[in-house]
């Protein structure tokens, strides 16, 4: 699939930092690596990630294969379907899985199991993700109709993402708004922090549903689509979340261990690429939130 965009900004910008700006959900490092395997280019020509936009430039990008489908082993595993039909599958994802193949985890993936329940009847397409450690809902486009239809809703930040936490200490405030920009961080690389170099403006609403002991439930909603933003955003505020332990939460709670980021991908609306009705789906809480606070369900 390729796509083309109009370059209009007046202020010369990096190719490599102006495509990630467009497609929110992809990093500066996967474009780096897509123009080094010669799948953009700008006026019809392959250039460097550093090339300087200028005014009126067409940037084409040859998506075709980007997530590497077509050398995915299918793998029979189990797999928590919430709904699918000819455009589209939403998956309950796991804790501890991982989205696609990558290095250090060639197999076991969602998209293995994916490839395997698909039996070649059609391709399955990566279109927003999840941290290994998170669970709850996930899109997987069908075709490239709906993939291209999805992905530009993700853009255009028309897809409404709920989420469920349960962070360390007591949130005072019933609801909350924070807005502080998100960047690497210039101490560890791996980590996405508030800091002096961010430029990416992140917005995360929350309201607090239960509060017990020394941990708290949240009810998140994000309104901008960064890298870590509910984790980077919860250690921002001195509630990191509990199992979080690169972001600063703890591990240990009643005596309890728990391995992962308490946190959950509850709900997820969007427009049906076909239908174009609204559409929403949710997954049942997992059980670290349940034996945490309680609760069996959520009252939406």
């Amino acid at each position: 699939m390729q796509e083309k965009i109009i370059y209009k900004e007046f202020k010369r910008k990096r190719l490599d930092h102006y495509l990630p700006l467009i497609y929110e959900n992809y990093s500066r490092s996967y474009f780096q690596k897509l123009n080094n395997r010669q799948k953009i280019f700008v006026n019809s020509k392959v250039i460097l990630s550093s090339y300087k936009l200028k005014y009126g430039d067409t940037i084409t990008i040859d998506f075709k294969n980007d997530d590497n489908v077509s050398k995915t082993i299918p793998e029979k595993m189990r797999l928590d379907i919430i709904y699918e039909d000819n455009d589209i599958i939403i998956i309950n994802k796991q804790p501890y899985t991982v989205i696609c193949p990558c290095y250090g985890h060639l197999s076991g993936t969602l998209l293995n199991a994916l490839i395997w329940h698909a039996n070649n009847e059609y391709t399955p397409y990566l279109v927003h993700r999840l941290d290994k450690n998170t669970s709850g809902t996930i899109i997987f486009a069908k075709n490239t109709k709906s993939r291209i239809n999805i992905s530009k809703q993700f853009q255009n930040r028309s897809v409404e993402k709920i989420y469920y936490t349960a962070v360390s200490g007591t949130v005072i405030e019933d609801k909350g708004i924070i807005e502080a920009p998100l960047g690497r961080s210039p101490q560890n690389r791996k980590i996405i922090s508030v800091n002096s170099s961010a430029k990416k403006m992140a917005i995360t609403e929350f309201q607090t549903i239960k509060r017990k002991h020394d941990y708290t439930l949240l009810k998140v909603k994000i309104i901008t689509g960064r890298t870590h933003q509910i984790r980077s955003h919860m250690k921002y505020i001195n509630h990191p979340i509990i199992g979080d332990q690169q972001y600063g939460g703890p591990n240990m709670i009643e005596k309890k261990q728990y391995k992962r980021q308490v946190l959950h991908s509850y709900s997820i609306t969007f427009m049906h690429p076909s239908t174009l009705k609204t559409m929403k789906f949710t997954a049942k809480l997992p059980n670290d939130i349940k034996e945490l606070f309680n609760e069996t369900k959520i009252n939406d």
